[in-house]
Order: C-alpha cells, then structure tokens, then sequence
C-alpha cells in the first residue's frame, strides 16, 4: 500500500524506508496500548502517542511538515483498522495448507512453535 501510495503521490522510494519505521511504530502502538514508554530517560509517555511524538520531532528538528511521518500513520491506521475489524484476513486455503499434514507444513508449524515464545505469541 505504501509503494502505491508513493506512485500516486509521485514522491520519490528513497524515502520508504522512514516511512516504514513511522508505519511500525504506529502498529507496535496501537497493539500496545496503555504501555508507558520511556522517551530518552526525560519523560514517559504513553505507547499510542509514540508516533505523534516522532512526529512533532521531525517537525521541531527538520524544520518542515512532516509529510512521511504522517503518511506513515496513516498507511498504519490504515493497516490496523483493515486487520482489526477482519477485512484484511489470511484466505482460508493459506489456513488449509498450514494446517494439512503436508511435510513442508508440519516443519513450518515446528519453526513457528520454537519462535513463537520468543514473541510471546498463542
């Protein structure tokens, strides 16, 4: 969604990769609600404002509006509204075949179960 947007926008894809970082920190936030967070052993704040800080940051140190940190959020919100009300789903035969007994999927399973306790994931 964020290339097309910058094909539409006509902004140049060098700039993608602080527009990506600005879309994870929205996500990260959003699914971590009413979590203090620390800002630079100054201040704490809460984890949904966290990119709106990022924000007001590049504005106060670059100078100008920050339009790739705003197109970030949104792309972000975007994403987080489409995955929380089910519009943006795994099709189901994606779930078929993880699910199968198939010898690719059992081994997927087994690397997904090793790592999913690092990310405290059910």
């Amino acid at each position: 969604s964020m290339v097309a947007g910058y094909s539409f926008l006509q902004l140049p894809p060098r700039f993608l990769g602080h527009n990506l970082s600005t879309f994870l920190v929205y996500i990260w936030s959003r699914y971590h609600e009413g979590l203090e967070v620390n800002m630079f052993e100054l201040f704490n704040t809460r984890a949904e404002m966290l990119p709106w800080f990022f924000l007001a940051q590049t504005f106060l140190l670059e100078g100008e509006f920050p339009v790739l940190d705003l197109l970030g959020i949104v792309f972000g919100h975007i994403y987080h509204h489409c995955k929380t009300t089910n519009i943006l789903r795994t099709p189901q035969f994606i779930i078929d075949w993880y699910n199968s007994d198939g010898r690719f999927s059992t081994v997927l399973r087994k690397q997904y179960k090793a790592i999913s306790s690092d990310f405290e994931l059910q």
